[in-house]
């Protein structure tokens, strides 16, 4: 009698199916200046170091231009300037 490929390994491995392992929820990143400049913070900085900090990061992510059309969207929406 000859055992399929499927019968083979459960014969293998005592028939046991293995457990899946659940994955741990990751903390998601935080969207937007304000948010990443308040997780900064969490970590001990001061409240200017993480603004420069978060400067830095979206500075890297998406340019300097990038990053000052990004200040002008933001100071268009609060309607400061």
């Amino acid at each position: 009698m000859t055992l399929s490929r499927a019968n083979q390994s459960k014969q293998m491995t005592g028939g046991k199916k293995k457990k899946k392992k659940k994955k741990k929820k990751e903390e998601e990143t935080p969207k937007g200046f304000k948010a990443v400049q308040k997780s900064i913070e969490k970590t001990g900085k001061s409240k200017d170091a993480a603004a420069r900090i978060a400067y830095s990061i979206g500075k890297k992510k998406y340019g300097k231009a990038g990053m000052a059309n990004k200040a002008a969207a933001g100071r268009r929406k609060t309607g400061r300037g």
